[in-house]
């Protein structure tokens, strides 16, 4: 055999044990990396508002297929008051919105670029968020707190990305994406007193009306 023959088969063989160990590293890892937690059971989310209000569920065409804007069937739609949806813990309270060049915009703006205005979110365990936005003013609920179903979180407004007042809405499974981003991947069909919502498609879902079981509890 050549030297130079020798030296190739030399360089083969490095090259051959670097694979054999990088993969039992990384199948080492991958044995050892707990698998996923499989999401928890849905709560019973009601509708965020008061018991027996009616409310109009509708979607537009460059939203996400699972996002719910909220308009309320009879007077005004601003300054109704939003509730949670199901128990859980605020896990964001606040401002988020942007201007066109990106900035941050002054709280109790509206129609920034992006943003939910005033709003929150709340973690109700199992993987399982809600989200509220577009909230006329300062929730009335802080990062952190314990809430039960049907807390007053704050009223309807149109701060942030938008000039109308709604609430913009949405129902979260975040075991969904392994990033745990609550991202756009981890949106799920809102569910209401065990009822689909109908809204899925951004461009073809129609309008639904729904009418809230988020009531007080029956007395003794």
């Amino acid at each position: 055999m050549s030297a130079r023959a020798a030296y190739r088969l030399a360089v083969l063989g490095v090259i051959a044990v670097c694979v054999i160990v990088s993969w039992t590293v990384i199948r080492h890892r991958l044995g050892n990396k707990p698998p996923p937690a499989p999401p928890g059971p849905r709560p019973a989310f009601q509708l965020p508002f008061p018991c027996g209000e009616s409310w109009t569920l509708t979607t537009y065409s460059g939203h996400h297929d699972f996002d719910i804007d909220f308009f309320a069937r009879s007077g005004n739609t601003g300054g109704r008051t939003v509730l949670a949806s199901a128990a859980g813990t605020v896990t964001w309270a606040g401002w988020s919105a942007t201007l066109g060049d990106g900035k941050p915009a002054p709280p109790g703006s509206s129609g920034t670029r992006g943003g939910l205005g005033y709003g929150v979110i709340l973690d109700h365990g199992g993987g399982w968020f809600t989200e509220y936005g577009h909230l006329a003013a300062e929730p009335k609920v802080r990062t952190g707190d314990t809430v039960g179903l049907g807390q007053p979180l704050g009223v309807v407004g149109h701060t942030g990305s938008t000039t109308v007042d709604h609430l913009h809405y949405e129902q979260l499974n975040d075991r969904l994406d392994a990033r745990r981003t609550r991202g756009n991947g981890d949106k799920v069909e809102a569910v209401f007193d065990g009822v689909p919502s109908g809204i899925t498609a951004d461009d073809t879902s129609k309008d639904q009306v729904r009418t809230s079981r988020n009531c007080p509890p029956a007395g003794p």
